[in-house]
């Protein structure tokens, strides 16, 4: 059980609860506490229970007689996981709802995209936050990612199923129809071309709706408690306060949303576009167009409204005119969106039945341009961070690439060579009108090294959603028409051989043509990544797999399992290099997209302009005419074979997480990106922080200030409180301990993503105006990932100013410890103390004593024989934002981290080096120092030797040495 606080501490007994976090794994309440399964129970105040089956505070039913700290785990897993379903149909449904949640994992990027931006807190507006340059081209990269998968169920809809799989014979009332295709849909036949395209047009609205659905579940799922929401509405935001300190920033206040009408009306007015294109261009009557005319004007209305509402995070709770309402006006679109969409079926049932097997070359043309949209808009998403104007930015971006086709298709070979040559003038006056201003700008950072991917990380992100993407899409066309395209195989008994049939394609078959662009979506971004992969994995072979990772040497007591130990630092210093990994992919992605838009022009303009058909009767010549045949099957075969895997690993991963208890859907890449609230995408990942932050905020003022949380918004006032841009209270004007009377304490142990939740919850207090309770908290956390990856990818969050910590550049994928001399300490004033002999921050605390086996930590005595460690202290650059630091507000003196001796400790950090998720808070070289102490690297509780990595912190002696470092003199 927990220790007891010094006797020193104060006159009067203190009450502390220790409140455990979890991290991804969601750790069971026992094993949090410590305890057995039955000896736990929801933890009830003033008659309430403070949880349900998704999530809660739990505590021991029997605590240790005369414990000075009671115990409590917030359990939070739940929130992003599902019940065991035992039977089939649940099972089923299991299935189908975790491929559902992969169709989104694009658009949970595209949220990530979002809060990787610069931007800053106006308490002028509502929510308090100017959402700074580059919102609008995110959320337009969202609402073009719903528009790509509704043009890829509309190819299967209306290409493959409405016009191919229906060819007339000749004869009359006689149809040739897919062998594939369930006779269910024989029916079709009586229809005309456009009768059948409206039939199934319902079918792409169908899916978003279905999106829209998962999206709302899970909405409901996650919603703040009514009691935080209102506490939150109260407090307004104050200035200069960072994103975290915002009140309403983890408020969801309704569960529909005036974008997700948005995105549905966008999606029904692409349903128009493609059946109004094919009727215009086969009918060619003033009814088509004009309906066609209708659609585009108000697709364009629809992408500048979400354009104009990007100003602002949420829709304004305030009242407003009627028809200033967003709700009023996304209504209003759905509408008219709806009246468009019935106006296109009655023209299309009407039209005429001519050329009734004409190419659907609507769904053709659809793709590619969605593809080099979303490309031009990842790459402005690069940009923006440096103060780049997005929209100039994308003009200049757009005026290349329509230049460039102009020049790849040969549609400018009728005016001479000299205008081929202005084209690609143009294209590279494009190219350097973005990379020069780029180059300058990012120049101008002092704090670029400390952003990951030198600031670039919207784009990578969005790049991410659209390699994501684009593969989801080919592997619904490609599966589909390969599916149909089955039905072209004639199978015969051989009555020679009872063991085997013939198989054969008649002379006369026909064949679905599926669209250029899927082909090179599912083929040449498939290659890439498999080739960047490999790449990787050589190099890493080769180059890392004999590689010693020195810092911090093996504990002196674990020398027997050093090889072991070296082992799995290597593979867990691996694993941590995903930000160059995620780079290189990103580059991969925008030459795919190059060579696949290439391929695609390609494949299309020589029937317009004959530029490239020299291309094919060279690789004719080449392979042959006999074999090209063949030549042409295999590399259809090999496009499929890749999109196959991938699609039965999805699968395979679906299926398995019915098997495995509440596992998420996505895995981990759900927790990295749920974690976020949702902005830029109305149908991606709820955000569980929305329901965790608030309520692990509300259980920290209901244990400091008993009885005055347990109504709705008791205990919240902002008049008991500090300015929140002032910070918290310096702690020599807080009375004993730095708390004033009080004698109630909080000691906050998180884990992994739990730290983000706990960090995320202090910064809330704040927020509502208590950071007159922050000095009764202290931090403990471990296996945490706040500095090198939340810290970099969302530097307005987590960043080192608002964390208060030095901050750290990107891993190198080429040394052997990536991290070795990526320490930022630019603009650090040094604190240690000249010539001494100690190893800083090694003073003993009166109390304590030195954890056994462990390197020196502060607090503890120092091991004998180590050398002293030049130490930094903390960042000084930005003093105006010393009120909005976490140190600051948990008030840790500045550069208290590397002080020698030792200050009382606020906040430590617990990490291991075989810890593929777990970081160091203040520094890798400059070790031992005040806030990061090492743990063993062997599992403190296995029967047999084993290396630890990422969990199992809590049984060691690190932590109940931290814990009582913590404690002491408080």
């Amino acid at each position: 059980m927990p220790p007891t606080p010094g006797a020193g501490s104060s006159a009067t007994t203190l009450e502390v609860l220790e409140l455990r976090v979890h991290g991804v794994k969601n750790v069971p309440p026992q094993d949090m506490l410590c305890t057995t399964a039955d000896d736990v129970a929801l933890v009830r105040d003033d008659g309430v229970l403070l949880g349900d089956s998704l999530a809660g505070f739990y505590t021991v039913k029997n605590p240790e007689p005369g414990a000075a700290t009671r115990l409590e785990a917030y359990c939070w897993g739940n929130l992003d996981r599902f019940d065991r379903s035992t039977t089939l149909f649940g099972k089923i449904g299991r299935v189908l709802y975790n491929l559902g949640w992969f169709l989104v994992a694009p658009f949970g990027l595209a949220n990530a995209a979002y809060w990787a931006r610069s931007f800053r807190t106006d308490p002028s507006r509502e929510d308090g936050l100017h959402t700074g340059p580059g919102g609008g081209v995110v959320r337009l990269y969202g609402l073009l990612l719903t528009l790509q998968l509704v043009s890829a169920v509309s190819t299967v809809a209306f290409d493959f199923v409405a016009v191919q799989c229906f060819a007339p014979t000749g004869v009359p009332n006689t149809w040739k129809i897919c062998n594939a295709l369930p006779s269910q849909f024989d029916s079709l036949r009586e229809l005309t071309r456009g009768q059948r395209l409206s039939a199934l047009s319902l079918a792409p609205i169908a899916a978003v709706v279905l999106v829209a659905v998962l999206a709302f579940v899970t909405n409901v799922r996650f919603r703040t408690r009514q009691a935080d929401a209102d506490r939150a509405a109260r407090t307004d935001p104050r200035p200069g306060v960072v994103a975290l300190a915002l009140p309403m920033l983890w408020v969801r206040r309704r569960i529909n949303s005036p974008t997700g009408m948005l995105h549905l009306a966008a999606s029904v007015q692409l349903v128009v576009v493609l059946i109004m294109s094919d009727t215009a261009s086969r009918d060619g009557t003033s009814a088509a167009t004009s309906v066609l005319s209708i659609a585009w004007a108000q697709l364009a209305v629809i992408g500048y409204v979400l354009v104009l509402w990007a100003r602002s995070l949420r829709a304004p709770e305030a009242r407003v005119d009627f028809w200033k309402s967003r709700y009023v006006w996304g209504f209003v679109l759905i509408l008219t969106s709806a009246a468009t969409y019935l106006a296109a079926v009655f023209v299309a049932c009407g039209a005429s039945t001519d050329n009734e097997t004409a190419p659907f070359r609507a769904g053709q043309l659809t793709p590619t341009v969605l593809l080099v949209s979303l490309t031009l808009l990842a790459t402005v998403g690069c940009v923006v961070r440096t103060g780049y104007n997005e929209w100039l930015a994308t003009a200049v971006l757009a005026v290349g690439v329509g230049a460039l086709v102009l020049a790849v298709g040969g549609w400018l070979d009728p005016l001479g060579w000299w205008a081929n040559a202005l084209a690609l003038a143009v294209v590279v006056a494009s190219g350097l009108g973005i990379v020069i201003p780029y180059l300058r700008r990012r120049g101008r950072d002092r704090h670029r090294r400390e952003h990951a991917w030198h600031g670039a990380a919207p784009g990578v992100f969005m790049y991410l959603g659209l390699l994501v993407g684009a593969y989801l899409a080919s592997a619904v066309v490609l599966g589909a028409g390969e599916y149909l395209r089955a039905g072209r195989l004639q199978s015969l008994p051989d009555r020679t051989d009872p063991l085997y049939r013939i198989v054969s394609i008649p002379s006369t078959a026909h064949d679905i043509t599926m669209p250029t662009a899927y082909w090179a979506f599912g083929g040449v971004l498939v290659v890439m990544v498999v080739l960047v992969v490999a790449l990787f994995a050589a190099l890493a072979w080769f180059r890392l797999r004999k590689a010693i990772i020195e810092q911090p040497p093996v504990d002196p007591s674990e020398t027997a399992f050093e090889r072991d130990i070296d082992g799995v630092r290597r593979m867990s210093a691996f694993v941590q290099r995903i930000e160059p990994l995620l780079h290189t992919v990103s580059w991969a992605v925008g030459v795919a997209v190059t060579v696949s838009l290439a391929f695609t022009v390609t494949q299309q303009a020589p029937a317009a302009t004959g530029r490239w058909a020299w291309v094919r009767s060279e690789l004719v010549g080449l392979v042959g005419e006999p074999n090209f045949p063949a030549f042409s099957g295999f590399l259809q075969w090999l496009v499929l074979s890749s999109v196959v895997l991938g699609g039965l690993g999805i699968i395979g991963i679906a299926v398995a997480n019915t098997q495995s208890g509440a596992s998420r859907p996505l895995g981990l890449l759900w927790d990295l990106i749920a974690w976020l609230p949702r902005t830029a995408h109305p149908f991606g990942p709820a955000c569980f922080s929305e329901r965790a932050v608030p309520e692990l905020a509300d259980r920290m003022i209901r244990w400091l200030e008993p009885g005055g949380a347990g109504g709705a918004g008791g205990g919240d006032s902002a008049a008991g409180g500090s300015d929140g841009d002032a910070g918290a209270a310096e702690p020599e004007a807080a009375g004993p301990g730095g708390a004033g009377d009080s004698p109630r304490r909080v000691l906050l142990a998180a884990h992994s993503l739990g730290t983000v939740l706990a960090v995320a919850a202090l910064f809330h207090l704040a927020a509502l105006g208590r950071t007159d309770l922050l000095p009764r908290v202290r931090l403990l956390t471990f296996g945490m990932q706040l500095r090198p990856y939340f810290g970099r990818f969302f530097p307005e969050i987590f960043g080192p100013e608002v964390l208060g910590t030095p901050g750290v550049a990107a891993p190198s994928f080429w040394s052997a410890d990536p991290w070795k001399g990526k320490d930022l300490h630019d603009g650090v004033r040094p604190a240690a103390a000249a010539g001494s002999a100690a190893v800083p921050g090694s003073a003993a605390v009166p109390g304590s004593a030195a954890v056994p086996g462990s390197v020196a930590v502060p607090g503890s005595v120092a091991v004998p024989g180590s050398a002293a460690v030049p130490q930094a202290g903390v960042r000084t650059a930005d003093t105006a934002a010393r009120g909005r630091q976490l140190t600051s507000l948990l008030a840790i003196p500045h550069g208290a981290f590397a002080l020698a001796p030792s200050p009382q400790p606020v906040w430590i950090n617990l990490w291991r080096r075989t810890d593929y998720l777990g970081f160091p808070g203040y520094s890798y070289s400059a070790m031992p120092n005040n806030l990061d102490r090492l743990v063993l690297e062997m599992e403190p509780d296995s029967y047999m030797a084993r290396v630890a990595t990422h969990a199992n912190y809590l049984p060691t002696r690190a932590y109940a040495q931290a814990r009582q470092d913590l404690l002491v003199d408080w």
